[in-house]
């Protein structure tokens, strides 16, 4: 009896263990992907709001150049060969150099006549003095854009400057620390004005629709040291396969990348990724205890490998969930990355829960149903007898 009693107890604990068991399994795979599908839609809209803003930057960038372009093509269809021998030397007067550089009123403050009035513009014209008429044209209608459209802009953009792949460029930036002093005064004539992204925003094959470009982080021209935290946004002006030059504006980002940084997701941290997969700026994680490892080399093969401009990745190698949006203009990537652990020990202590509640609950019901089997018929056994005893035989 004992032995049977014995086998019975252990055929309930294995049958208590292999029905908690399955009910732990199916838990731990509902609950897992339940919480993997809304931490990945959290991330979602959270990364759709911080990419649009990162990108509203650029995209109003984006309109400030094209209203330049606009008013350019506009400007040389009304400049009369006349008007542009008549102003030309005025305002690009010969620096003794072989160049020409912005007559010095251009940028402490001139009157234009009928009440216009210019401040804060300088120019380089390499090798100025052997300009055509065209191309003298072309920075007349630079010289007015720039001062027009980049005063009225100029809330928002500090500088907005017209310039052709021959060393030669027109600026309107009157903030600016230096005054344009290095462009107007101290640049030696065989200064190499080019920029290392020029040929990448000029060429046809790099830039086939002659869109806006950003470059990546880099110091003003007149600073050979510090930090790199300005970013050049340009765009071709083209004339069918004709190229009249370009429009571009500088963007200081230390506002915009600390901003960016901020308010990471829960659990992660905020990183922009620079066009070549490198990190450019890296926040701090939500929690100060919290230490998000990330690894600049897998990010890169994720991204690479997503055409998506914003999307969610779940890289189970890394035990991360990667949320991007891709900022186009520089061609940056702002990114949050966000550890799966907790979403992993949430599943593991709720299997854990399940299978212990399944697994008792399955025991008792198991041996309720045992002694109900055992003891069920011994107490039917009494009646049973007595209605056999008082039958009366026939």
């Amino acid at each position: 009896m004992l032995v049977r009693n014995l086998v019975i107890a252990v055929m309930h604990i294995v049958i208590a263990t292999a029905l908690a068991a399955v009910a732990a399994t199916c838990v731990q795979g509902m609950l897992g992907e339940a919480l993997h599908a809304a931490r990945a839609e959290t991330l979602q809209t959270y990364i759709r709001m911080r990419g649009d803003r990162e990108q509203a930057v650029f995209d109003r960038a984006e309109t400030f150049i094209h209203a330049a372009e606009a008013a350019f093509v506009r400007r040389l269809e009304t400049l009369s060969d006349e008007e542009v021998e008549a102003e030309f030397d005025r305002f690009f007067p010969p620096h003794g150099d072989g160049t020409r550089r912005s007559a010095p009123d251009l940028f402490d403050g001139a009157d234009l006549g009928g009440g216009d009035h210019t401040y804060g513009v300088g120019a380089f014209l390499g090798d100025g003095e052997a300009m055509t008429l065209e191309e003298k044209r072309r920075y007349l209608a630079g010289l007015h854009v720039v001062r027009t459209v980049g005063e009225a802009w100029l809330q928002q953009f500090s500088s907005l400057y017209y310039f052709t792949p021959d060393r030669r460029m027109v600026m309107f930036a009157p903030e600016r620390e230096d005054r344009l002093e290095f462009y107007r005064f101290e640049a030696p004539a065989d200064f190499p004005l080019q920029a290392d992204e020029d040929p990448r925003l000029f060429s046809r094959e790099t830039n086939p629709d002659g869109v806006m470009q950003c470059t990546q982080l880099s110091r003003f021209v007149y600073r050979d040291a510090g930090e790199r935290s300005a970013t050049a946004c340009r765009k071709p002006v083209l004339d069918g396969d004709v190229l009249l030059g370009a429009f571009g504006t500088s963007i200081m980002m230390n506002d915009q990348l600390a901003s960016a940084l901020e308010e990471p997701p829960a659990g992660g941290v905020n990183l922009m990724l620079g066009r070549d997969h490198q990190v450019i700026a890296r926040g701090r994680p939500a929690a100060e205890d919290d230490d998000v490892r990330v690894d600049p080399a897998a990010l890169a093969g994720y991204l690479a490998d997503d055409p998506r401009p914003r999307g969610i990745v779940r890289a189970e190698a890394l035990g991360q969930m990667i949320a991007f949006s891709r900022v186009a203009g520089p061609d940056w990537y702002f990114v949050s990355v966000v550890p799966l652990a907790d979403i992993e020990a949430a599943v593991s202590e709720r299997t854990r829960q399940v299978f212990l509640i399944v697994f008792f609950a399955a025991l008792v019901v198991s041996a309720l149903a045992s002694l109900v089997g055992h003891y069920l018929p011994a107490l039917r056994l009494p009646g049973r007898a007595a209605a056999r005893t008082d039958a009366t035989p026939e």
